[in-house]
């Protein structure tokens, strides 16, 4: 591989690396958040339970929170680059594994080592951004990254219904393999990079960030948080069509239109926080969060689109206020840390946990009671969330 200067301003060399990593992280968000539009047919397919079809995306949360937090000990020992190419390389591989799966316990792994490849990238990527582009280019940068993920919650339904109009499930997760593998090919040959490697965790930062006791508080916003977003998506399309008795098209076109509405929703959040502060943003988000999933139930089927809508618009701005409150508690020093202990978790127990939970309570015949648990859990921190912004 040729190696190029990390220093290039030129606009034409900022273009290629925002192309090339805005799109391996769509990709990999689109694998694992693809899997919820798609758990209704895995579960005829493969004779799975609403609680096994949940519990599906615990495998790929644990994955990923190992991924996250292992990246303290990969990125000191292997470049920056290599870790990108290796990771979207490593999706698009576990992908086509899941396709051709014919069990549970093949398929279950090959979902916990998806995770594990998506939750190497995200340090390297942003790390990546920030070396190759100007300090003062950095936000809209970073704001431009993050917009992957919104648009894979979109686009997820919307493809999982086209394909399964005319294939398998098994065909969608193919189609994610082919555009992971071609695009780690891309970037191998084409994409620019840095050969620059992390620096090695410090043992004592590590121990000044579990020490705080704010650290851990942000941790249960975090948790919830994933809980409300990924959490409650993954476990949506089940919902709609068992519960609501929506046909899967109608139900996917729903989850897609709510998503639109939620798109550049963190943006707005950003604004008003700066605006008005973190604490009192955080909770009118939470406040809206938990109503959104208390109408997801409470409302008829005519009116269920616009529950949706609020609890995803609501759900989706709690991660910037989350990373917020990390860097009002935390030093440069430290604050790489913290988001690499926190988010794991976050990932473990909100996105892993609670649809697994839900599934749970669904196979006992309160799939309802799943959302208004989650729903009395946030309205529970909201006191704490008022105390800190009153500070």
């Amino acid at each position: 591989m040729p190696h190029l200067r990390s220093h290039d301003d030129s606009p034409q060399a900022q273009r290629n690396p925002i192309a090339f990593l805005t799109a391996i992280f769509f990709l990999s968000m689109l694998s694992r958040l693809g899997m919820a539009p798609l758990l209704p047919a895995i579960e005829s397919d493969l004779g799975l339970n609403h609680a096994q079809a949940g519990g599906l995306f615990l495998y790929i949360s644990a994955g990923y929170g190992a991924g996250l937090f292992g990246s303290i000990l990969l990125t000191p020992r292997f470049s920056h680059r290599n870790l990108i190419i290796a990771s979207c390389l490593a999706v698009g591989l576990c992908l086509m594994l899941a396709a051709v799966s014919q069990g549970r316990q093949l398929l279950r792994l090959s979902l916990m080592v998806l995770g594990l490849a998506g939750g190497i990238y995200l340090p390297s990527g942003v790390a990546t951004l920030t070396a190759l582009v100007r300090k003062a280019d950095w936000g809209k940068v970073l704001g431009f990254h993050q917009l992957a993920p919104n648009l894979a919650y979109i686009v997820a339904p919307l493809a999982a219904e086209a394909v399964l109009a005319w294939r398998s499930w098994r065909s969608v997760l193919l189609l994610y393999a082919a555009a992971s593998l071609l695009l780690s090919l891309g970037y191998a040959l084409w994409g620019r990079g840095v050969d620059r490697r992390g620096s090695p965790a410090q043992s004592s930062s590590l121990a000044a960030v579990v020490r705080r006791p704010a650290i851990w508080w942000i941790t249960a916003l975090f948790i919830l948080g994933m809980g409300l977003n990924q959490g409650v998506f993954a476990v949506m399309p089940l919902y709609l069509n068992f519960e609501r008795e929506l046909a899967p098209g109608w139900s996917n076109l729903v989850l897609a239109l709510s998503r639109v509405a939620a798109f550049a929703v963190p943006l707005a959040g950003g604004w008003l926080a700066d605006r008005y502060g973190v604490g009192r943003v955080m909770f009118a988000t939470l406040l809206c969060a938990a109503l959104g999933t208390f109408a997801t139930v409470w409302l008829s089927n005519p009116w269920l689109w616009v529950a949706l809508i609020l609890q995803a618009c609501a759900s989706v701005s709690i991660f910037p206020l989350c990373f917020a409150m990390i860097a009002l508690v935390t030093g440069p020093e430290t604050r790489s840390v913290a988001v690499s202990v926190v988010v794991p978790v976050a990932h473990l127990l909100g996105a892993g946990m609670v649809p697994l939970g839900i599934g749970l309570l669904a196979e006992a015949g309160r799939f309802d009671l799943g959302f208004v648990a989650l729903a009395v859990m946030t309205l529970l921190t909201l006191p704490g969330v008022l105390l800190y912004a009153k500070q």
